[in-house]
């Protein structure tokens, strides 16, 4: 959307915007910035948290010290094509951001836990590979399901502008070589039972 297009319709916001917003609603349901305006995000179900906790605990715990790298999510944004604002459930940076900063920059690795619901899969499965695959800094964006032990993985090397993919069996492990980490699919799935 252009400037002028920006100005004339009062529906549009900006960032800045948003972000003032966001402020002010903070004890809100969760809302996220698609670059246009506020987004309400579904309430995430037990097993959606115990997963994305896991996976941040995990790796937070195993990150090699001394690359200046962090686990962050998720309530923390990325800026993403088009002024987007999303919040991954976990995401590792590479970045120094000042204690104020309200996004951070340089994201390496973004995980989505899937929640339950059609348009939620929809938008991390389709909507989301694009808006991630447009950040050049990622190199891997990790889908998790919270309805039964699975994960797609789309990856790049540096450099790539398009992403690869693929699922992963239900045994794992998920490799994340940009760190030298791999997680099982048991910790990721730790404390969550299944119907």
């Amino acid at each position: 959307m252009t400037l002028a297009a920006r100005r004339i319709d009062p529906d549009v916001w900006t960032r800045e915007q948003f972000l003032a917003w966001a402020e002010a609603h903070a004890g809100d349901r969760g809302y996220e910035f698609d670059g246009v305006r506020p987004v309400a995000m579904a309430p995430a179900t037990l097993g959606h948290n115990e997963i994305a906790r896991n996976i941040r605990e995990t790796l937070r715990d195993r990150l090699p010290s001394g690359m200046g790298c962090k686990t962050y999510g998720p309530q923390q944004p990325i800026e993403t094509v088009g002024g987007a604002l999303r919040e991954p459930d976990a995401f590792i940076a590479c970045s120094a951001p000042r204690r104020t900063s309200v996004t951070i920059a340089a994201p390496v690795i973004v995980f989505e836990v899937l929640s339950p619901g059609r348009e939620n899969r929809h938008r991390d499965e389709t909507e989301r590979v694009d808006e991630y695959e447009s950040v050049p800094t990622i190199l891997r964006y990790v889908i998790v399901e919270s309805e039964s032990r699975g994960v797609r993985v789309f990856w790049r090397e540096p450099g790539e502008r398009a992403w690869r993919g693929e699922p992963l069996d239900a045994g794992g492990p998920l490799r994340l070589p940009e760190f030298g980490v791999d997680l099982g699919f048991d910790e990721i799935y730790e404390g969550v039972a299944f119907d």
